[in-house]
């Protein structure tokens, strides 16, 4: 590389910050890669509370990871989350740049790790089928999940 190439990148880095790696990427798993993601929620999944069971069991499993949690969501919604982590010693935190989605289709929640490990899937109801499709009932709609807000709200009080 020439002084001059150096010099260019220089400036341009003063100028519009340091580039970085695969921006849609991280933009869209709340700033982290897809390749350090454990478990991925979208906010639609989020705000119904159906998978906190899953996220419990992720997070007890992987209690070095972090919980990233969309600021986009109503706060009232993303509390069972924050309450989980808290009673499993899970750091979590909460990103809000306009960059992040809101959509019910844009991701909510990741449980990520601080360095590569190629998990497949990510998605909480790929990831826990066996247990969505054990949650179902014969008539074929889905069992309420035995999991409520008083449970986290009142536990070890």
């Amino acid at each position: 590389m020439s002084d001059k190439d150096s010099m260019d990148q220089h400036l341009q880095a003063g100028m519009y910050g340091t580039p970085k790696i695969n921006p849609d990427e991280q933009r869209h798993y709340l700033g982290t890669f897809r390749e350090r993601v454990s478990l991925a929620m979208t906010v639609g999944q989020v705000i119904t509370h159906d998978y906190l069971n899953d996220y419990r069991n992720e997070i007890t499993a992987h209690p070095e990871e972090t919980v990233i949690l969309n600021g986009h969501i109503d706060q009232n919604n993303l509390v069972p989350y924050m309450k989980i982590a808290s009673q499993s010693n899970v750091k979590f935190t909460i990103v809000s740049d306009d960059i992040y989605g809101h959509a019910a289709d844009d991701i909510g929640l990741v449980v990520a790790s601080n360095h590569a490990i190629n998990v497949h899937p990510i998605n909480v109801e790929e990831k826990y089928a066996d247990r969505t499709e054990a949650a179902q009932t014969s008539t074929g709609k889905k069992a309420p999940h035995k999991f409520s807000l008083r449970d986290i709200f009142h536990h070890n009080s």
